[in-house]
């Protein structure tokens, strides 16, 4: 079945630089189709590079065909939902990536779009919408809720129970526990330990490392 899919990468920044090693070692399991190309509004990204995958051109002007399936290789919950309705509206279908190295539970649910990363796990009867990145180290715990479009970078732990709302954004080693609600569109900082409530739109930070000072 995937060897008749033509699989473009929509984005080609930072994140989607490691999702073309990740798709790739998804193509070596059968798992997952070969990159056909990207598609970014920047024609430079990846020129020169050793990544050997070919522009397509805009992802303003882009046309999807009928075999096309996209992945999306941006970690930007805003930016994500933007060039989701920009190809939906020209009837783009977006497919999932679960590195042979990610943990997804087999009472696990994950909606359209929703990328795995290395060593991510999605625990027992978690529901993950569609269009979530869950970063290498990441978990989402029991029966945890995770809203379309949110983002967690690596090493997040969503313990069991938690509600997350659609377009939160998880810093590296942000950490929430169980049975928490993160609103809408909330950002949680770097480090970060959650205990309680975060209102939608809210943006949460843990203290900032500082200098020890001896008492001598």
């Amino acid at each position: 079945m995937t060897d008749k899919l033509r699989c473009i990468l929509a984005g080609a920044g930072a994140f989607g630089r490691e999702l073309i090693n990740w798709a790739r070692d998804a193509e070596i399991t059968g798992s997952f189709p070969t990159l056909a190309g990207f598609i970014d509004d920047t024609h430079h990204k990846l020129q020169n590079s050793s990544y050997n995958l070919s522009s397509l051109g805009s992802i303003q002007a882009y046309q999807p065909g009928t075999n096309d399936v996209f992945l999306l290789g941006v970690s930007d919950p805003q930016g994500k939902e933007s060039i989701v309705n920009l190809l939906k509206s020209k009837g783009a279908k977006f497919i999932n990536l679960i590195h042979p190295t990610a943990i997804l539970a087999k009472t696990a649910t994950i909606g359209e779009g929703t990328i795995l990363c290395p060593l991510s796990i999605v625990s027992a009867d978690a529901i993950v919408g569609s269009f979530v990145t869950v970063n290498s180290f990441s978990g989402v715990g029991h029966d945890v809720l995770v809203g379309d479009y949110t983002t967690m970078s690596s090493h997040v732990d969503l313990t069991g129970r938690v509600h997350c709302g659609r377009s939160v954004f998880f810093g590296t080693g942000a950490k929430v526990i169980p049975d928490v609600s993160i609103g809408d569109q909330a950002i949680i900082g770097a480090g970060a330990l959650v205990v309680r409530t975060v209102q939608s739109g809210s943006t949460m930070y843990t203290m900032p490392a500082q200098k020890l000072k001896l008492i001598r």
